[in-house]
């Protein structure tokens, strides 16, 4: 096959399924950071497979399931391996590490400033139970509805409303005073 003729096809496969590919990798993975880098290497594989074979369109996202699973087993194995450093670790100025970590993700659907975006997404990504982070990005990202999360992430849908509800609350009280943090 050609570089052209893999480039349409995995353009194809691809925004055909993109959107089920990172909502699997989304609930299977342990940390929300680490999804978009596993999407990443899972596409990166795909391209290097078409490179080499002819692919059919049959359960062609079956077939990348499968990709995805793979490299979410082995991108977990591999953190094992290696030491690294906690997140909520703090640096040399008492702040810790994972609110010094930059991402593109907006939470676009919640009414709050534009600005303050990643003030509220650093606030999620900080709680503890790591299923509010999935849930969030799943509802205000990708739009899915609860049930869809609930089936996803195997969980009971009154837990998934319970998350949602219960975080914005909190949000709405400790932003809710045009962004600024109650406590500062």
């Amino acid at each position: 096959m050609s570089n052209i003729d893999a480039l349409y096809k995995f353009n194809q496969i691809y925004d055909k399924t993109y959107l089920e590919v990172i909502k699997y990798i989304m609930a299977n993975s342990h940390n929300i950071n680490d999804t978009h880098d596993i999407v990443q290497e899972t596409y990166l594989e795909l391209w290097k497979i078409l490179n080499k074979k002819e692919l059919s369109d049959t359960n062609i996202k079956s077939y990348i399931i499968g990709i995805a699973n793979n490299k979410i087993k082995k991108h977990y194995t591999l953190l094992q391996k290696i030491k690294t450093i906690s997140l909520f670790d703090k640096n040399e100025s008492d702040i810790e590490l994972i609110d010094t970590i930059e991402d593109s993700i907006d939470i676009n659907d919640i009414i709050i400033k534009e600005e303050n975006y990643n003030i509220i997404w650093n606030y999620i990504k900080s709680k503890k139970n790591k299923d509010i982070s999935k849930v969030f990005y799943l509802y205000y990202k990708l739009e899915l509805t609860i049930k869809e999360i609930s089936n996803l992430l195997n969980k009971n849908e009154s837990y998934i409303k319970h998350l949602i509800y219960r975080t914005l609350h909190e949000l709405e009280s400790k932003f809710g005073n045009g962004g600024n943090s109650s406590d500062k």
